[in-house]
């Protein structure tokens, strides 16, 4: 990890740490733990007050203000989006705050729909149908798979969730601005990396999943984006960001 600046321009210490070196010592393991109650195990660790942003009345409203700021003026800006995002553990939460900035951008939503689907043998198709809906697989969500419904805006960057073309810089993970959401495709500008500014293509894709929770694999024709105001910690992984708020 590399941490350039501290968030707070008066670099005071908290518990003998700065910023950057209160995260480093926080992956080092060398932050003291704590308990909440005296029969708890002791594996809490206090994040000084300094460090956190107060949630307010709402937490969402909140992290955004902080990490977008000026985001009216900036949203069409790639060099502003791709320098800073919100990052969470959970899928659900990163929906959420993602839904809640795209209503903050000008222009008409455009909404895409999956085409979901059984992956089964001849001799078990009849009686899975029957078992799950297709409204039911609507509603099933995995990691690294879009959904079945997603709402998008032109002037709003997506990430890519599966290799599509490396050789044209679109890979999972790459971040994208959308300049055009047409019925069968996604136009749109590469953000940063090698292939910055280059104009992708994007088409529907179908991803067949499998989850030991189900017995049986999910066929999913879908574009394989997501926007990316939000994203999964795991996501963030190999990005390069400058301003980050985790949720």
């Amino acid at each position: 990890m590399r941490i350039t600046k501290a968030q707070h321009a008066d670099q005071r210490l908290i518990h003998g740490y700065t910023f950057p070196g209160w995260v480093l010592a926080l992956g080092d393991g060398k932050l003291k733990a704590r308990s909440f109650r005296e029969d708890a195990p002791i594996d809490w660790i206090q994040i000084p007050q300094l460090f956190l942003i107060d949630p307010g009345f709402d937490p969402v409203q909140s992290i955004v203000d902080d990490i977008y700021d000026s985001f009216p003026r900036n949203h069409r800006h790639p060099a502003y989006l791709t320098s800073r995002a919100i990052i969470t553990p959970t899928n659900a939460t990163v929906s959420t705050i993602n839904n809640f900035m795209i209503q903050n951008v000008p222009g008409n939503p455009t909404t895409y729909y999956s085409s979901d689907s059984l992956l089964l043998s001849t001799e078990t198709a009849d009686s899975f149908d029957e078992s799950y809906p297709t409204e039911f697989l609507n509603t099933l969500t995995f990691n690294g798979v879009p959904d079945h419904e997603i709402t998008l805006k032109v002037n709003t960057p997506v990430m890519l969730l599966r290799n599509l073309n490396p050789g044209l810089g679109l890979c999972n993970g790459t971040r994208i601005m959308i300049t055009s959401l047409e019925d069968n495709y996604i136009k749109g500008n590469i953000m940063g990396g090698s292939y910055d500014t280059d104009e992708v293509i994007i088409p529907r894709i179908v991803l067949n999943v499998e989850n030991s929770k189900w017995p049986f694999i999910l066929k999913r024709r879908q574009f394989p984006v997501q926007l990316c105001y939000a994203m999964a910690i795991n996501k963030s992984q190999g990005q390069t960001l400058e301003k980050v708020g985790i949720y």
